[in-house]
């Protein structure tokens, strides 16, 4: 599901193609920016062609960034059944980027690429010196859209809030509080523009930090990465600002995951990697855990068995010495179960690379550590892990042949939708009806596909604006 902020920056640039292009995608094909650019790369490779069209190719198209591709991805659209670039586009302003396309390695970089190192460069720059360097890559808030309450909020109800929402985003998606966090950032803004050199500016600082996090965590988990990328941005010069070394490590953590989803391994990488200079400054050492298991995350997806198995223990070194103090945005990571969990993930994520009896050998390490996963749950976590738990063990059985199991979790995680509205479980139960199809012709298993691609074409409702009535109904 898209979520387009009508203040963003580029909205009073978009082109009528770009208008035209969204809803082409969204109303004729109901695609989310990420399936459509893959529905692009399926065609080039029908066609012979290198394509590299990615989410974000797709959202400065949309927005106005790119007001016309280059000859390749205009056929590509072409062959897609996306309109046509305006004509008058190539012209219209000479300053305008355009998108460099696929390329061969004997030419340029895509402009997508310099653009990507341009803000790693950016971001390298602000953690280890001033901030204001990333102020391009802002978001634009805007006023806020509701009241809070009898009174603007302060610092304690920013901080009870924010705790609030990450609870609720645990529970029931990103989707169900990404309007609520946008708006009470506004108003975080306004209320740090008043406490300016003041002593309390620096708590401030912090909790604006956490939210923007929060904020960026939300659009990721709907599939807005363009969006989460620059909430992610904002939580960073906050952060800096504020010299939360922890934070930082944090952010440059959710960026990490934004390239992963967009399947771009080493530029995650460089953010995971960058990401432990801040958590050591901090001394934190469930940042640094957290870091090192995305970071053999990235390794798998590049099939790179030796480095993926050393990060994961690095890893369970550092979460061997974390002790009670555990700062709020990192705590969801040592919830029972979840670490295993994410090894689940990791392992699934390797055996998709991997060859013969390496792949099978792996899809059985990941189904067992979903298994342990959900054998260790307690109280209090989050409804999301359980539920990409079921996936991932789901996902794996069917690809072993073990159908009764696989239909089983396949069942649960179909129940698991009803309580839970995240981008990225749809993504992956996209993938798990893959491979249950693949996997066998009963009844059973067309049946359960059935109901949950149902719920995947469904469209996604509306986020809620006003802040008190999700609070209120969470």
């Amino acid at each position: 599901m898209d979520v387009t902020d009508p203040r963003d920056p580029y909205a009073g640039a978009t082109t009528n193609w770009g208008r035209r292009l969204r809803s082409y995608r969204r109303g004729q094909l109901g695609l989310s920016r990420g399936d459509f650019a893959e529905l692009v790369n399926v065609h080039a490779r029908r066609l012979g062609i290198n394509a590299a069209c990615s989410e974000r190719h797709i959202a400065r198209w949309e927005l106005g960034e790119v007001r016309r591709p280059n000859k390749t991805y205009r056929d590509l659209l072409a062959a897609v059944g996306a309109p046509e670039p305006d004509s008058a586009s190539a012209t219209m302003d000479s300053n305008v980027r355009s998108d460099s396309g696929p390329m061969s390695c004997s030419t340029a970089p895509d402009t997508l690429h310099a653009e990507n190192s341009t803000f790693l460069e950016a971001l390298a720059t602000a953690v280890v010196g001033s901030p204001d360097i990333l102020l391009p890559w802002l978001p634009s808030l805007g006023d806020p859209e509701t009241t809070l309450g009898a009174t603007e909020p302060d610092l304690d109800f920013m901080r009870a809030t924010t705790a609030r929402l990450r609870e609720i985003d645990q529970r029931h998606g990103g989707s169900a509080i990404v309007a609520a966090a946008a708006n009470l950032l506004k108003w975080s803004t306004t209320l740090l523009s008043r406490c300016r050199g003041q002593a309390r500016e620096h708590a401030v600082l912090v909790a604006a930090a956490d939210l923007a996090r929060l904020a960026s965590w939300a659009n990721h988990d709907v599939g807005d990465q363009h969006r989460a990328r620059q909430y992610a941005t904002m939580a960073m010069v906050f952060a800096r600002r504020a010299g939360a070394d922890s934070l930082v490590a944090s952010v440059l953590y959710v960026l990490g995951r934004i390239s992963l989803i967009e399947r771009d391994p080493r530029t995650a990488l460089r953010m995971f990697q960058l990401g432990q200079l801040p958590a050591q400054d901090a001394a934190n050492g469930g940042e640094s855990a957290r870091l090192y298991a995305n970071e053999a995350w990235a390794h798998a997806m590049m099939n790179d068995a030796g480095r993926m198995r050393l990060a994961l223990a690095r890893a369970e070194e550092e979460i061997a010495r974390v002790g009670d103090l555990i700062d709020p945005w990192t705590r969801v990571f040592f919830s029972p179960g979840e670490f295993t969990g994410m090894q689940s993930v990791i392992y699934n994520e390797y055996a998709l690379t991997a060859d013969g009896n390496e792949a099978e050998q792996y899809t059985l390490k990941a189904v067992d550590s979903a298994r342990a996963s959900l054998a260790a749950y307690a109280p209090g976590r989050p409804a999301r892990s359980v539920l990409f738990d079921n996936i991932t063990l789901a996902t794996g059985a069917f690809r072993l042949r073990q159908i009764d199991e696989a239909v089983e979790f396949a069942s649960a995680s179909l129940t698991l939708t009803g309580e839970v509205d995240s981008g990225r479980a749809a993504d992956r139960l996209g993938r798990m009806v893959r491979a249950a199809t693949l996997s066998s012709p009963r009844s059973d298993v067309r049946d359960v596909c059935q109901e949950i691609r149902q719920i995947l074409e469904t469209p996604a409702p509306a986020p809620y604006s006003p802040i008190e009535h999700r609070l209120a109904s969470a």
